[in-house]
């Protein structure tokens, strides 16, 4: 596995436990509004963390902390990501994943082992924009095989978009959420300016609370378990 760095303690991104957030190298895909840009591709100021040092503070950490969130980047890019999740298991955290959804064959065995306690996939955009905003001329499809995986399984899992009005109208926002089973957990995340892939939405704001309110209250019809978030999305 390549690793950059992890968050020794998050509240918010393995719901219900109180978690470590370890963070891979690599994504296939480009999205504009990433927040970490740094682990999209390998630079030298690419932060680097050894397996050995993690499992290190996770040894040390046993009975305080109970869930390890594994983010990035885009984990399943890694050959070694199903060896990573049984050694983090062994030591009796609950695992969850975060995925663009990008391969569905790594996904779909680690659902089919149990070896995920929770994850959430990133829906990036509408069916029609999902080339342009990923940067990747096969993400749709993946995607909608990633999609159909997680609704089938008895994992607990989300599926999540963030957006900005620069990049997203509501009828984007509503073309993604008819990519999902009805019923299904989706999560709202506003854009949150920090760092950005595209230097020219460093300064970009998220929509108004109100407006995303709006569009929200109309979707919970559909999708009861649709919530908000302010956090930025990778």
């Amino acid at each position: 596995m390549r690793l950059a760095h992890y968050e020794p303690l998050s509240l918010s991104d393995f719901p219900g436990r109180l978690a470590t957030t370890v963070f891979t190298v690599g994504c296939n895909f480009a999205c504009p509004y990433c927040h970490n840009p740094e682990l999209v591709t390998t630079r030298e100021d690419t932060p680097q963390l050894t397996e050995e040092a993690f499992f290190a503070f996770l040894k040390r950490r046993r009975g305080k902390l109970n869930g390890v969130c594994i983010t990035g980047g885009e984990p399943t890019l890694h050959a070694d990501l199903v060896g990573f999740v049984e050694r983090i298991r062994a030591l009796d955290y609950a695992v969850k994943l975060d995925t663009n959804g990008s391969n569905p064959e790594m996904l779909g065995h680690l659902l089919e082992t149990s070896s995920l306690d929770y994850v959430a996939m990133d829906v990036k955009a509408p069916p029609s924009r999902y080339s342009e905003m990923t940067g990747n001329p096969y993400a749709l499809a993946l995607a909608e095989t990633s999609i159909r995986l997680l609704a089938e399984c008895n994992t607990v899992h989300e599926y999540r978009t963030t957006v900005l009005p620069l990049l997203f109208g509501e009828v984007d926002i509503d073309n993604i959420i008819c990519m999902l089973p009805s019923g299904s957990h989706y999560v709202i995340q506003n854009f949150v300016a920090t760092k950005t892939l595209d230097p020219n939405l460093v300064h970009a704001r998220g929509f108004e609370p109100g407006d995303l309110e709006t569009i929200a209250d109309r979707m919970r019809l559909h999708y009861p378990l649709l919530h908000i978030s302010t956090r930025g999305g990778i």
